[in-house]
């Protein structure tokens, strides 16, 4: 899978609105190229062509709707995802520099994800772009596990956030075919949110409200390393994250991919060159399905408090 770059038939360019906010640069923590056997971003799982995130439990993996589903429209015109049939991933950590492989038991897409143009499904993005991977064993002891943030904080306050994945790096990037960058991060600052998405003569509103990250320092665009705080091919689903907490998932963007000239970009914000789409776990349509995916289940409480009761009449017993 690749980064949903958006299409678009007509000769105006999909347009993507965000809050009118300053430019925010991206400031390099984390040059790109993290070879597979470092320490950084453990938790960023690779699933061949997208990234992951490990969640807290370890055995659950988040991602984007649109890297593990095929896609169709029914009857009603409702958004249809089923698996595209993903049963494996890999993690690469400092225990297995070389990766280790674990296998996806179950993925569980938001009942909201929906297209944005049901009428034109080959040139949109998804809203509500996440998924619950289940693992078949835990994950490594020393992959990064990440917590949620879902106050929705860092974007009201517009935050300097990290963004981690396993796309290409750099501007152009190279290839968008056969992804298979390297680990890599990059910060950045939270821009807003977008509000709507235009495709030609189509326009939605987009209920998810995705979080915007921009790019506007056009006078670096020849040095390679410096569009690592922005998504590229194969960094869907990887983690965005403001304090090491999870508060979004690569969902879209735009990077030019072959060179500066305007006309290549085809998603603009304010005259922003760059800019990257995460789904955003702080909406309350994703918060939902992600309390709801990962709490556990009645019987887990049950056995949890008869064990406590158990050790309560135990201790009861020995003390008389």
């Amino acid at each position: 899978m690749t980064l949903r770059r958006v299409k678009f038939r007509s000769t105006l360019p999909l347009l993507l609105l965000a809050a009118a906010v300053p430019g925010h640069s991206i400031t390099i923590q984390y040059a790109g190229g993290f070879g597979t056997g470092s320490d950084n971003f453990t938790g960023v799982a690779n699933l061949s062509g997208c990234s992951g995130a490990l969640m807290a439990d370890g055995t659950h993996v988040i991602t984007a709707a649109h890297c593990v589903a095929n896609v169709a429209v029914g009857g009603g015109g409702q958004t249809v995802l089923t698996s595209n049939g993903i049963d494996h991933l890999l993690f690469f950590t400092h225990s297995f520099p070389g990766g280790v492989s674990d296998s996806v038991t179950g993925v569980h897409f938001n009942p909201l994800t929906a297209l944005w143009f049901p009428t034109d499904p080959a040139n949109s993005g998804l809203m509500y772009d996440i998924a619950i991977l289940d693992l078949g064993a835990p994950a490594p002891a020393d992959a990064t596990r990440y917590n949620l943030d879902l106050s929705g904080n860092a974007v009201t306050n517009h935050s300097p956030v990290v963004m981690a994945g396993w796309g290409l790096g750099g501007f152009p990037g190279g290839s968008v075919q056969n992804t298979g960058g390297e680990r890599r991060a990059g910060t950045n600052t939270v821009a807003g949110t977008f509000s709507t998405a235009s495709d030609g003569a189509l326009t939605t509103t987009l209920l998810d409200n995705p979080i915007g990250l921009l790019w506007t320092t056009t006078g670096d665009t020849s040095t390679s390393s410096n569009t690592t705080g922005l998504t590229n091919a194969g960094d869907s689903g990887g983690p965005l994250t403001f304090n090491d907490n999870l508060i979004g998932i690569t969902s879209f963007g735009n990077l030019p991919r072959g060179g500066p000239n305007p006309s290549d970009f085809i998603v603009r914000i304010g005259g922003a060159p760059y800019e990257s789409g995460f789904a955003n776990l702080a909406d309350p349509g994703n918060a939902d399905f992600l309390n709801s995916e990962l709490a556990p289940e009645p019987g887990t409480w049950m056995l949890a408090a008869g064990g406590t009761l158990l050790v309560w009449l135990r201790r009861r017993a020995s003390s008389r």
